[in-house]
């Protein structure tokens, strides 16, 4: 057994429905989470119910209990929102920093020989894979369908709701989620947090000083912290104290810890990311109103591929001087946030605002948007359901996380198709 094998059993929940802890509690699995192929640990967002009590975090994953001391995890302050260890043997009692032990799922108790087996042997996506290509081609165009308009009216409605916490600012609502945007999958919950410290109206009161907003930005984030590397990350720490002094900020802000940095390539560092974000707001402190203006997507992109001068154009991290580099938002980034932030605010905007002409535009982005290349993309492509556009992978996105991961398979028009031929 190793760690890789254990990740496919936990996330195709390939154990006995109704597992007990090592402590004896009882466990259900709401969600097991989402992957994780970064730093911290291995699922995020799972959800979990223990004794009744539901519980949102991450779950790692190890072969030995006492591996968590072995990677270090004790001293690593990203594994502290860890709410199961889920482990194959059991050697050791694992606590939180606080003395409390961790929840344990010791796996091997749970997982019959056949499951252990067919995950050795089996790597399909799907459960109806040997089924899939003989479904006839109406049926897997209606679900195809059916699927990219309940991934918008899902989107839409974390919009709308988004409006609404921010009582009817449409402004302030794009600008939040634009920088959960900026976040990308990786960093995109400590992305929303700054966002929602820092409303964009104080932002812009710095739009003519571009290190008054770094300054705020990079300081509600809290990687302004000493020890100070350099005399930039000196300069905005001492605007940042000004700023927070002038402004009343409590101390209760970000961590340098929240923030996913191993790993990434150094376009996906968080401060570049930072550093592309404030200049996006500052050279467009009207970018809704030119979201709602345009015409043509390339248009847009073009608004979001401001290139970094100065200091960041040869840094990627405070102190750590790097060759010159591309700094400008590449074409896959812009088209990530173009999917999550700006069609659907196009759709938000149009649905609550009775103006249809902005969601037809919004559905034209998503036809002229490249279909994005992931492994779940790849292999619906490879079943021959070819992924040309944003609508044709957004759809496939849905379609495998929501019915084919939970293996709802009854609720898919594949499924019933298969399971009840005519």
């Amino acid at each position: 057994m190793n760690e890789l094998s254990m990740a496919v059993l936990w996330k195709q929940r390939r154990f006995h429905q109704n597992p007990q802890l090592t402590t004896g509690e009882y466990i259900h699995i709401i969600s097991p989470g989402i992957e994780n192929t970064h730093a911290g640990a291995d699922f995020q967002h799972a959800r979990v119910r223990i004794d009744g009590i539901e519980w949102i975090g991450a779950v790692e994953l190890h072969v030995k209990s006492s591996d968590w001391h072995l990677h270090q995890h004790d001293t690593d302050k990203s594994y502290e929102n860890v709410i199961l260890h889920v482990v194959w043997e059991d050697n050791q009692v694992i606590q939180y920093e606080v003395g409390n032990p961790i929840p344990t799922l010791c796996l091997s108790k749970w997982v019959d020989e056949e499951s252990t087996w067919n995950n050795q042997t089996n790597h399909h996506l799907l459960a109806c894979h040997a089924f899939f290509e003989s479904v006839p081609q109406a049926a897997k165009d209606n679900m195809r369908n059916d699927m990219i308009q309940q991934r918008l009216h899902g989107k839409y409605e974390d919009m709308r709701m988004l409006v609404a916490e921010n009582k009817g600012d449409w402004e302030e609502a794009f600008y939040i989620s634009l920088a959960k945007s900026f976040g990308f999958s990786l960093n995109a919950e400590p992305m929303l947090r700054l966002a929602r410290s820092l409303p964009l109206k104080l932002i812009l009161l710095y739009r003519d000083r571009h290190v008054g907003i770094e300054a705020a930005l990079f300081g509600i984030a809290g990687l302004l912290d000493e020890p100070i590397q350099d005399e930039y990350q000196f300069e905005l720490r001492r605007e940042y104290i000004h700023l927070k002094k002038k402004h009343a900020w409590s101390d209760s802000h970000l961590q340098k810890s929240d923030w996913k940095m191993l790993r990434l390539r150094p376009a996906n560092f968080p401060q570049i990311r930072l550093a592309q974000f404030a200049e996006i707001i500052r050279a467009n402190c009207a970018l809704l109103s030119l979201l709602l203006e345009m015409q043509e997507v390339k248009t847009l992109q073009q608004l979001f591929e401001i290139p970094l001068e100065g200091y960041w154009s040869n840094h990627v991290q405070f102190g750590k001087k790097s060759a010159p580099h591309h700094t400008q938002l590449g074409k896959s980034a812009f088209q990530s946030i173009c999917i999550n932030t700006l069609i659907p605010m196009l759709i938000c905007y149009s649905r609550e605002r009775s103006q249809p002409q902005y969601e037809e535009k919004a559905l034209r982005w998503l036809d002229e948007l490249h279909g994005e290349n992931n492994q779940i993309t790849r292999y619906f492509s490879s079943m021959g359901m070819p992924i040309k556009t944003a609508r044709d992978s957004q759809a496939c996105l849905h379609w495998y996380r929501n019915y084919c991961e939970p293996k709802k398979c009854l609720q898919c028009a594949v499924g019933k198709a298969i399971l009840t031929p005519t």
